[in-house]
Order: C-alpha cells, then sequence, then structure tokens
C-alpha cells in the first residue's frame, strides 16, 4: 500500500528534478545567437531569458518531452535523465540532475537527484532491512525533517557546510495537507496503520571557496505502525526527499540569488503524459509486474504533437498547471524573486522581478527591460508580443 499511497510523491520529486534541459546548445528555434542585434547591450539594456527542456530518452520507445523552465539564455546548462531498472528503491528508478552556470560563474545552480531513505526502530525488522531482505528498500538512515536532511546530507552532497538551517512555515501547510489526504486515503482503505508527515526547510550554506548557498529541501515522511517482533508496537519510517536543490552565489550577491532561483521554479512546467506513464511503470513495478522498461509504451498522438519542435507547448501553459507545477510555484512566490505577466492569450508567467517592460516569443522565451527606448520587435526585426501585469 506504501508504493500506491506514495506516487503522488514519487512522481511529485522526479518532476521537481526533471526541471532541466539535457544539453543546452539544442534548442531549435529558441532566440539563440542567431538574433540580428542592433545597438543595444543584453545584460544591460535588456535581459533574454530562454526556455530550456528536457528529454527522456531511456523510458519510453521514442523521446518525450518531460518539462521545462526558464534562466538567463546564456547560462551554461548540463543535466540528464537515467532510468535503473534493477534498483530495488522504487523512489530512485527515474533519476535526474541538473547544474547550471551563468557566464561569470558567480551563480551555480544544482538540483539533486530525488533519494530515499528508510528506518525502523524494531531491531528485528531493521537488520532485515540492513541486510537488503526488503523486496524495496531505500538506503537505510534514521528518519530526518527537512531541516535536519539538510544539515546531515544535502549540505555535504555539494561540499558545503551549514550555517543555519529554519522550517518554511509558508510552505507547510501545503506539506501538511499532503499528508493529511494520503493519511485519509488509507484510512479510507482501511489501512489504520499508515500516517504521513511532510516539512520543507530552507539551509544557508557557506562553501570553502568563500561563496554562499541557499538549499531548499522537502521531504515526506511515511510511517507504519505495527506490532513489533519483541512485542508492544514498532514504526518503521520512510522518508523521501522529493526536492534537493541548492543554489550557489558569490558573496553579497544573495538577492539576484534568490530572484534567479525564483524564476527557475517558478517557470517550471511538466508534461502530464509524461508524468501519467512513468506513474504507470512505476505502479507495474510495485506490483511486481513482469515488464521491461524499455517496452513499446503507448503515447497518445495529441501528446506528441504537443512535444514537436518550434511551438509552445500547451501543457507549458499556466492553464494546464499540474498539482507539482503549483507547488513549485509555491516555492517561488516565498522566494519572493519573480513578478506575474500576463500574455495576450491570458496565460500568465513569472519572470525575475525588478523590470518595468516584457515581452514574449513564439519559442517560449522572454525578454526583459528597464530601458523605455527598447524594443526586441524593432531591435531585433522579430516577432516579439508585449506582456501584461
Amino acid at each position: 500500500m506504501f508504493l500506491k499511497r506514495n506516487f503522488r510523491w514519487i512522481i511529485a520529486g522526479c518532476l521537481c528534478f526533471l526541471l532541466s534541459c539535457q544539453e543546452s546548445n539544442k534548442e531549435a528555434g529558441s532566440s539563440d545567437n542567431n538574433t540580428n542585434k542592433g545597438n543595444m547591450q543584453e545584460g544591460k539594456d535588456y535581459v533574454l531569458l530562454k526556455r530550456f527542456r528536457v528529454e527522456d530518452r531511456q523510458g519510453f520507445n521514442q523521446p518525450v518531452e518531460v518539462s521545462s523552465f526558464l534562466l538567463p539564455a546564456n547560462w551554461k546548462v548540463n543535466a540528464g535523465v537515467q532510468w535503473n531498472a534493477t534498483n530495488k528503491c522504487i523512489a530512485e528508478i527515474v533519476q535526474a540532475g541538473v547544474q547550471a552556470t551563468s557566464p561569470d560563474n558567480a551563480f551555480e545552480l544544482f538540483f539533486l537527484p530525488v533519494t530515499q531513505f528508510d528506518w525502523s526502530d524494531d531491531p528485528v525488522y531493521l537488520d532485515a532491512m540492513q541486510r537488503g531482505f526488503n523486496m524495496h528498500s531505500c538506503s537505510i538512515a534514521q528518519p530526518l525533517d527537512a531541516a535536519g536532511y539538510i544539515s546531515k546530507g544535502l549540505a555535504s552532497a555539494v561540499n558545503a557546510k551549514v550555517k543555519s538551517t529554519s522550517i518554511i512555515s509558508a510552505l507547510q501547510a501545503a506539506m501538511d495537507q499532503g499528508a493529511r489526504q494520503m493519511t485519509n486515503m488509507a484510512r479510507q482503505a482501511g489501512n489504520n496503520a499508515y500516517t504521513h508527515r511532510g516539512s520543507a526547510a530552507e539551509g544557508v550554506l557557506q562553501f570553502s571557496d568563500g561563496k554562499e548557498g541557499i538549499a531548499l529541501c522537502t521531504i515526506m515522511q511515511t510511517i507504519t505502525t505495527m506490532p513489533g517482533t519483541q512485542g508492544g508496537m514498532s514504526n518503521t519510517y520512510q522518508c523521501y526527499v522529493s526536492m534537493r536543490v541548492v543554489m550557489k552565489y558569490e558573496a553579497g550577491k544573495e538577492e539576484m540569488a534568490r530572484k534567479l532561483l525564483s524564476t527557475f521554479m517558478g517557470s517550471g512546467r511538466i508534461n502530464p503524459q509524461w508524468s501519467s506513464a512513468v506513474q504507470s511503470v512505476l505502479s507495474a513495478i510495485g506490483r511486481n509486474a513482469q515488464i521491461e522498461l524499455g517496452k513499446q509504451i503507448e503515447i497518445t498522438r495529441q501528446a506528441q504533437e504537443e512535444i514537436s519542435n518550434g511551438i509552445i507547448r500547451n501543457w507549458e501553459k499556466n492553464s494546464n498547471k499540474s498539482n507539482s507545477d503549483d507547488f513549485q510555484q509555491q516555492f517561488s512566490q516565498y522566494l519572493r524573486g519573480v513578478d506575474s505577466w500576463t500574455d495576450e492569450g491570458g496565460n500568465k508567467v513569472e519572470l525575475t522581478n525588478g523590470y518595468t517592460n516584457a515581452w514574449s516569443k513564439g519559442d517560449g522565451t522572454y525578454i526583459l527591460s528597464n530601458n523605455p527606448a527598447f524594443d526586441p520587435s524593432v531591435e531585433f526585426k522579430e516577432d516579439w508580443k508585449r506582456l501584461n501585469r
């Protein structure tokens, strides 16, 4: 039952870490370096935000677009998606990570793959877990909330030290709601042994090279209470780390770091056709079905049309947001680094704040400017549409 009830968080976590691009230089039709620029200077008169996209090239019979996000067009983005069919830990079968760096190396963004760690306060059951006797056990470690994990796991993963951690109260309500929903689903199914507990936290990091960092983390715990092997009741803990993200920046540039991170989070979009297909695969694995991850999985014609190059995908528009998209936007709002804009079709997008003018292009890229004399349609002789507040 744990696997069935936790697919929402497994998928949500995978999605958070799939907000990445496999190769930034393969972006067809995305206002790259072919623009015929005039006298205006990028970085001074305007900022160009590029929509990076990622494809899943392993899980299905053909490449399927997974997600997209915005970052400055001149950033270097390296990322990938890996499927590991032999991993006993279902939460870690789909692994994705991203590392993005600004041209001057002043900012560096890390998205680490999702992970899970399990524990039991029953010594006999814990010994069985440690010996690998459980069919779907993950790493073995004592349960932690998000703040504790930043201190004991996330910081060391990026070679940093923790200066401070704090629970993000503004996001705790969303985590609590998710935990209640999962617990209620178990109760309605007659499974009173399961309870859930969620947490969201921020950490302040210090790097050995003098740079500083912001760490964000979310964890959903599943606690199973059952009779112990030595009498009494015992608890088994499954801690699913659905988000591990770090923004590293030069000292004194925290404000801009938060704006960039907020833009990244707020602009993230997930392809629902892909997430549904992944859920089907993980469900089959959870049922111990005889499947092959590389088998023919039918993706509808509509989904294939939506991932074709050179158009703004329907799933990228706010009107089609998933629950995971909503959670990402809550993080973006917490960071307070974006302004909301609306295009002529009524679709909303959150872009880096502090700018008085914004435009969009048909390939999903955006331009921001405070220069009243700047107009990208005139400057670049291209079709840019002005956005409204």
